[in-house]
């Protein structure tokens, strides 16, 4: 006989998994540190309903300049934003027969009314597009503020999210077509000391 091993004997002991209950303390005991993310809270925007080829479109070009997708997503709105203050991007709401607040998009534009054959009355389907949520980190206070104001009841009164859409899709045409460069610039690193001829 050879003294080769036996591939389906085993010699060592079974291991027995951890109780869930082990599994538990060990998670509690390596929660993550959230301090930053609550010193940043203010700067974070959160919007329902933004398209979300406009949000890729400013990933993409985040990505490519190889900054935060709330930083490209902010210059694209704050250009469309200041456009818009000159005079050059027009807004005009119009009435919104299914709602109660005024719309950016006449109703051949919407994709509610696509030009599909009515479906029955009884059948109601809900209209997804304020389920998309668009998360960006980056937005100073005061341009969050801004924004709210102006699709607020004494600005525009659309839905936010409408607005944003509209802000972004101007914005990353004119980014297309040459008329918005962004540029990305290196952040200053911090130094750490050194401690030379210590042996």
């Amino acid at each position: 006989m050879t003294n080769r091993r036996n591939p389906f004997a085993s010699s060592e002991t079974p291991t027995v998994p951890p109780s869930i209950y082990d599994s538990l303390r060990v998670a509690e005991e390596r929660t993550r540190n959230r301090q930053w993310e609550r010193a940043h809270q203010n700067q974070k925007v959160v919007y329902r309903g933004v398209d979300p080829k406009l949000a890729i479109k400013v990933k993409n070009i985040a990505s490519e300049l190889r900054v935060p997708e709330g930083e490209a997503a902010r210059a694209v709105i704050e250009h469309a934003l200041r456009d818009y203050e000159r005079g050059e991007l027009d807004l005009n709401p119009r009435p919104d027969p299914e709602r109660m607040r005024m719309t950016l998009y006449p109703s051949s534009d919407s994709p509610r009314f696509s030009g599909h054959a009515k479906k029955s009355a009884r059948r109601k389907h809900a209209r997804t597009g304020w389920r998309v949520v668009t998360t960006w980190r980056g937005f100073p206070p005061e341009l969050k503020r801004e924004l709210s104001a102006r699709a607020s009841d004494a600005g525009l009164n659309v839905p936010i999210g409408e607005l944003i859409n509209a802000l972004l899709r101007y914005g990353l045409r004119s980014y297309e077509t040459g008329l918005l460069k962004l540029e990305a610039v290196p952040t200053a690193t911090t130094f750490t000391l050194a401690l030379k001829g210590q042996k």
